[in-house]
């Protein structure tokens, strides 16, 4: 479960965390996806002493009388997170090869998220309904400021404390918020972050954990399964999140130059909710195909790749090697079956991909079914409204 050149003293790096102090003798790197270089180090921790902090966070959510203090908590945390901001966005360009004007705008979210909590009511809570109050909470690379703020108002606000295991694609930032968040005292326990690379060894030990409640992901669906299946043979509750895909449709009635800008930005820019769907494919009306698709090659040679602590970039590297053979293989699955690539153009770097839009797919095919890791928008034409069955669900969405 898994900008060039950085220097630790341009964002509030923790050199050790309080939740993953006890029982710490290694370490792993964080790389650049965007070179390769080093941004940082961060605790390894041994899942076996992470039950020290389900110990503590059950404690700490246990003499909870309501959930004031953890709204006052909140808000204090917030007022850190605006001061640190700048640093905290040029953070996840660093970890996760964000743009930064688009991780600028994931911390603004996270922000309205905690504001949002911070003006509701108090809750009187039951410190002795259970002894099991404590989370754990398993999180993917993607928008990890607004991941985390998402989690903390959806753990914190019923009363439990959250134990929080991140990527170790994205620890830095992660671990950089837990800081952030403790103050010295008691309620330090009720949110602590664990990097580690052994997140199935986490898993297991917060599944029979008795001081666990419940586990929660955000991530991918195939991980989601398996934290699902883990949790059903454990008896535990699950709250997996992952990332939903749904199709858009263009009809004949469009207008083209609208319709692709709109199109554009759902497709190769991300959004501003953890939750928010994801584009799969774009199903496109026989009679206009050819021309929403030389638009939306015209509109995507024009976005800017490359450095993400560059303003002007609007697509940032993958992610990973692993994410860009992924994206290699759909391509290549779909050309095979019948997909035609009107125009591919291979970077230097084998993580940079400009966007991509993949014409002439069948719905059946992998680039449609599975998750996408890149900037990649697989186009399926269609000529009569019962072709669209297979898009017609909830999540459909048009851009007519």
């Amino acid at each position: 479960m898994q900008d060039g050149q950085f220097t630790a003293v341009s964002h509030p790096l923790p050199a050790r965390s309080s939740s993953v102090r006890a029982g710490v003798t290694r370490r792993f790197d964080i790389s650049s996806p965007f070179d390769g270089t080093v941004v940082g180090s961060v605790p390894d921790t041994d899942c076996r002493t992470v039950s020290g902090s389900f110990d503590r966070a059950a404690n700490v959510a246990g003499s909870l009388q309501n959930t004031r203090t953890v709204e006052e908590r909140l808000c204090v945390w917030a007022r850190k997170i605006a001061v640190q901001r700048e640093q905290l966005a040029r953070l996840i360009s660093h970890e996760t090869g964000k743009p930064i004007r688009f991780a600028r705008l994931e911390v603004l979210a996270a922000l309205a998220t905690l504001d949002l909590y911070c003006s509701s009511a108090a809750v009187p809570l039951s410190p002795g309904a259970t002894a099991s109050r404590a989370t754990f909470s398993i999180l993917n690379w993607c928008d990890p400021v607004l991941s985390l703020a998402a989690e903390a108002v959806a753990v914190l606000g019923a009363g439990r404390a959250l134990v929080v295991k991140p990527s170790s694609r994205a620890a830095l930032t992660l671990l950089s918020l837990a800081t952030l968040w403790n103050e010295g005292n008691d309620l330090d326990g009720l949110l602590s972050v664990a990097s580690s690379t052994d997140g199935i060894g986490m898993l297991r030990l917060a599944l029979k954990d008795s001081r666990v409640s419940e586990v929660r992901f955000r991530g991918s669906r195939e991980v989601g399964s398996y934290i699902l299946r883990a949790c059903d043979e454990a008896s535990m509750p699950a709250t997996i999140t992952t990332v939903s895909r749904a199709p858009l449709v263009v009809d004949e009635n469009s207008n083209l130059e609208s319709t692709c800008d709109a199109v554009i930005h759902r497709a190769f820019f991300p959004p501003l909710r953890p939750e928010a769907e994801r584009v799969s494919c774009l199903y496109v009306h026989d009679s206009i195909a050819d021309s929403v698709v030389s638009t939306l090659i015209e509109q995507v040679n024009r976005l800017r790749i490359g450095d993400p602590l560059d303003e002007q970039t609007d697509v940032g590297p993958l992610i990973d090697d692993v994410a860009a053979t992924l994206l290699e293989e759909q391509i290549e699955d779909a050309v095979a079956h019948g997909a035609t690539l009107p125009i591919f153009e291979r970077t230097a770097e084998r993580r940079h991909f400009r966007p991509i839009v993949l014409d002439y797919v069948q719905p059946s095919m992998r680039v449609c079914q599975e998750e996408l890791e890149g900037p990649l928008l697989p186009v399926v034409r269609y000529k009569h409204p019962s072709d669209l069955r297979a898009a017609q669900t909830r999540n459909t969405e048009s851009l007519a």
